[in-house]
């Protein structure tokens, strides 16, 4: 059994300070830490998202789109708004076509406007982050139909958050 010793004895008839220190406690609470370290740096690695500026996009100092032409797509527990301005918008109400209709919309932005490199989400505060990256996946996913072979999507669209 694994231990230490605490040197010093007794001399002239006094009694020893001599005492065991177990190590093993600490050697199992060392390795169970050294484990759980090692799996989060893993789990943190992978959870991340990747996020880079398109080429040729607006850099944070440029000067952002007119109002008039920035796409948003706010989203509430009630289903989703796209459009340019209110007057402009769509709602799509929350079901099971939501995404198809999602998608048809943004179709129909994309091919009117192909230059439109940016998409403004704004999430509610009740909206799950389920819900936020399934309107990402579709908005790359729009985006991405044209993209040229070996491009990859995230260099075609850049997706703000309001």
């Amino acid at each position: 059994m694994a231990g230490v010793s605490v040197g010093g004895g007794g001399g002239g008839g006094r009694k020893s300070v001599d005492s065991n220190i177990n190590m093993v406690p600490m050697i199992d609470l060392l390795i169970s830490v050294i484990a759980f370290l090692l799996m989060t740096a893993v789990w943190v690695q992978t959870g991340a998202l990747q996020a880079s500026q398109p080429r040729g996009a607006p850099t944070p100092d440029s000067q952002p789109q007119d109002q008039q032409d920035q796409l948003k797509i706010q989203i509430n527990p009630g289903g989703l708004h796209v459009g340019t301005t209110a007057a402009d918008g769509r709602d799509i109400q929350n079901g099971p076509r939501k995404l198809e209709e999602l998608r048809n919309v943004l179709r129909e932005r994309h091919t009117a406007n192909a230059q439109q490199r940016e998409v403004w989400l704004q999430p509610d505060s009740a909206v799950t982050y389920n819900d936020i990256i399934e309107v990402m996946d579709v908005v790359y996913e729009i985006w991405g139909a044209q993209r040229a072979a070996g491009q990859q999507t995230h260099e075609l669209v850049t997706i703000r958050f309001l």
